[in-house]
């Protein structure tokens, strides 16, 4: 068997500490040989094989855990043709199964993961097909299975099943390791039913709750060959905006109860909506925070209105004794309107932003806008790790855009990020998810800009769609 280059020989002293990957049975073809289930050394007898193969035959466990990270992997792979054997080692960045050549079946330590690809209204179904064309490249490159399963949601939902969440779409999301989700809602058609019965509502929080989805993370990164798409001057732009805002998003007003309109006499109504957090919401929301920072910039900002909100006073509180825990990571407090005036002003001096539920949809989207566009801001709503796995829910910051739906202008870079998104926090497969950051990357440094980033003005730029934006990307991976 010959390895393609990029992948160099194991030194001699590292062979015997590689795991021994099972072939996966006999018929299996390589370079003309065909493999059978031995697991014995080169050379040595089959009656002594018994005595190591059920620890030959397992993966390290940082190997099992996760296979895909950024480093050197070393693999060994035995095969037995008659009494033939042969041991392969390979040291490279990705799988061994995707560098050697002529391998006519899978490894069996290539991980798989279901996903519940719900495209939703509006531009959702074309961002999406660019999305899943991404990842598709990606799975080829870096060794990794995805079954994608798609279903309606919102007024797709409602007119193939007569409600915006599908019974048989909820079904198949509790079946998944994640959901990649597009956008709901149609402005002409949402006030055709009641509000409860509307996408955002009797879809999107719906899910938001199934799941137990708490902690959302909104990068917003612009990239340089964007200046010109930042509304800000390029003084204020500094040497590169880089934020991330971390938002609670199962608490607050947006879910507190009591919540309704009542009629109080005189022809005369009043609204109500209730504003709880409780300890346990914020310190989870604040470790994600700082836990976040401290692989960055080491720097956190927490939001709050404690000069006149209760709930902002407790915020306040337990995100500060939450903070000793992480003394590496500087802490500052900042009250919500200041905040929102200082992302226009300075925003080079935020690293990650820490907000409750309504501050951080608020100062998200405005932050989104310092990237250039929204369709440039991916979002990952995180819920319950289970073991290695966390379950995710993964949607661009921007809406259904029925404007353009059908007409190929949308920018596909939030879903298709959105989906790198997925890879890394749900998955653990940081080397792919990386992958596709550098296409979007490449894409943009080629001049490619859909619609919403372009300038007439910029030089070497390309006015592209949305497929041709997506092609662009999944051949940059």
């Amino acid at each position: 068997m010959r390895a393609e280059a990029g992948c160099d020989a194991v030194p001699q002293t590292d062979q015997e500490n590689l795991p021994v990957v099972p072939w996966p049975g006999k018929g299996c073809v390589i370079d003309g040989r065909t493999g059978g289930s031995g697991t014995n050394r080169p050379g040595e007898p089959e009656e002594q094989k018994s005595s190591h193969a059920s620890n030959q035959n397992q993966p390290s466990q940082q190997n099992r855990d996760n296979p895909f990270e950024s480093r050197p992997h070393h693999f060994g792979i035995e095969t037995v043709a008659g009494k033939r054997s042969k041991r392969i080692q390979c040291a490279c960045k990705i799988p061994l199964s995707l560098r050697i050549k002529k391998i006519d079946c899978p490894l069996q330590f290539m991980k798989s993961f279901n996903i519940a690809a719900l495209a939703g209204d509006g531009i959702g179904p074309e961002v999406m097909r660019e999305a899943v064309k991404v990842l598709r490249a990606t799975e080829m490159k870096c060794g990794f299975k995805l079954e994608i399963t798609e279903a309606p949601v919102g007024w797709a939902g409602i007119d193939t099943a007569g409600k915006a969440l599908p019974d048989a779409t909820l079904a198949l999301c509790k079946r998944s390791d994640a959901i990649l989700f597009g956008s709901v809602g149609l402005p002409d058609r949402d006030p055709m039913i009641p509000k409860e019965e509307r996408p955002e509502r009797a879809a999107l929080l719906r899910i938001r709750k199934e799941f137990g989805l708490f902690a959302n993370l909104r990068p917003v990164k612009l990239p340089k060959a964007l200046a010109h798409a930042c509304p800000l001057a390029k003084e204020r732009q500094g040497d590169g905006i880089d934020i991330l805002v971390v938002r609670e998003l199962t608490g607050g007003m947006y879910f507190g109860q009591p919540k309704k309109i009542e009629d109080i006499g005189g022809g005369n109504r009043r609204a109500i909506d209730t504003m709880v957090y409780t300890t346990p919401e914020i310190e989870r929301i604040a470790h994600i925070a700082f836990k976040a920072a401290q692989l960055r910039r080491k720097k956190l900002t927490s939001i709050d209105k404690a000069n006149v909100l209760e709930n902002g006073i407790l915020w306040r509180e337990v995100v500060t004794r939450v903070g000793r825990d992480y003394p590496a990571v500087a802490l500052d407090h900042m009250f919500v309107d200041n905040g929102a005036m200082q992302l226009m002003l300075r925003p080079t001096q935020f690293d990650v932003i820490l907000c409750e539920n309504m501050f951080g949809d608020i100062l998200s989207d405005e932050a989104a806008a310092l990237g250039g566009s929204l369709g440039m801001l991916p979002s990952a709503s995180l819920g319950a790790t289970n073991g290695s796995q966390t379950f995710g829910f993964y949607e661009p910051a921007g809406g259904t855009a029925p404007d353009i739906a059908g007409k190929d202008l949308a920018n596909p870079i939030a879903q298709i990020l959105s989906a790198a998104l997925m890879l890394r926090h749900s998955f653990g497969l940081n080397d792919a998810a990386a992958a596709i950051e550098a296409a979007v990357a490449a894409a943009i440094a080629a001049g490619k800009r859909t619609g919403d980033i372009f300038s007439p003005d910029e030089s070497g730029a390309k006015r592209v769609g949305t497929r041709e934006m997506g092609d662009a990307i999944a051949a940059a991976v």
